[in-house]
């Protein structure tokens, strides 16, 4: 490890999973570094999905992709996934 690199550190946020018609599931048993988690806690349904979304949506690097993410779950969400119907 050269003298600038920082060695890898392994943060885990915990299980989420999107599951279709607005909702979710978050499963908060593990979350932190290996040896140091903490239980946070499971969520299921509406407010499972908002996590999911802020915590994907939070994770993006680049301003176009805060900005296009948001607008693409929008569209689905007024036109639906399959636009090839209309």
């Amino acid at each position: 490890v050269g003298e600038d690199e920082k060695p890898f550190s392994f943060f885990s946020l915990g299980s989420m999973a999107s599951l279709g018609e607005m909702k979710g599931i978050v499963d908060g048993s593990q979350v932190g570094q290996p040896g140091k988690e903490v239980k946070v806690g499971k969520l299921t349904g509406f407010l499972a999905l908002l996590v999911w979304r802020f915590g994907y949506w939070g994770r993006q690097t680049s301003w176009e992709n805060k900005i296009a993410i948001p607008y693409h779950w929008i569209k689905s969400y007024v036109f639906g996934r399959d636009v090839s119907r209309f």
